[in-house]
């Protein structure tokens, strides 16, 4: 879906001959990064992107090394732009098109000053590779989506459980400070043990205490409460 026409213009214009042209033919709207440098400085760049054995993400990691900030734009259908790239020098080329593809293709070419850059109408093949390629990461996004909301609710979930042990914890210490109600206190559980809420009189008493028994042998209380006991 790009192709090139290299030193398309053969007599060397003073207007030109420091530009690459863009031309759009497809019927999408290309959004490009034109990455301009002169292959003396870094040649590595070009040996990259002329290599076959290098993809466009190998490239790109060259050239982000190099510190090279790319001149991005649009180019409307069936339109034209210029990229000014400096006498002699040299751009590197990355691209998408808008409402084909979601993202930069790997695809990475070189091209020079003079050379006439086509965005050529993808066949068919190509539109249903890249149709497969954005369902492909349309699962993959809501496959870590799925992922990312289950975590979200297990952080949820441990922090609700530790807030809930640490609030259980905290009502565990209350209760071992009160003191118990009782009149008869010799007889009391140990006081590092938790006190309980009589249900009847709202009152605290300690294990031994906290049953109700208003007969007053074999420990318990006498319970006043509102709500009349039966037992």
């Amino acid at each position: 879906m790009i192709s090139s026409i290299p030193n398309f213009f053969c007599c060397i214009t003073k207007h030109c001959r420091n530009k690459v042209m863009l031309k759009n033919e497809s019927n999408y709207v290309v959004k490009y990064e034109a990455y301009i440098y002169r292959g003396a400085s870094v040649g590595k760049i070009d040996t990259a992107i002329g290599a076959g054995g290098f993809n466009g993400k190998t490239a790109l990691e060259i050239i982000q090394s190099e510190g090279l900030k790319p001149e991005v734009g649009r180019i409307a259908k069936k339109s034209t732009v210029h990229v000014t790239c400096g006498y002699g020098g040299k751009i590197a080329i990355r691209y998408y098109m808008i409402g084909l593809h979601t993202d930069y293709t790997d695809e990475f070419r070189n091209f020079q000053v003079l050379d006439v850059v086509n965005f050529t109408q993808p066949d068919q093949d190509e539109k249903v590779e890249a149709g497969d390629w954005r369902q492909e990461e349309r699962e993959r996004k809501a496959r870590e989506e799925e992922r990312k909301r289950k975590a979200e609710e297990e952080e949820a979930k441990r922090t609700a459980e530790e807030e809930e042990a640490k609030r259980k914890e905290e009502e565990v210490k209350r209760n071992i400070k009160r003191k118990c109600s009782t009149t008869v206190p010799r007889m009391c559980s140990a006081s590092d043990t938790p006190k309980r809420q009589c249900p009847y009189c709202g009152d605290w008493y300690c294990n031994y205490h906290h049953h109700v028994n208003n007969g007053l042998t074999g420990g318990g209380h006498y319970c006043n409460g509102k709500t009349q006991f039966k037992g």
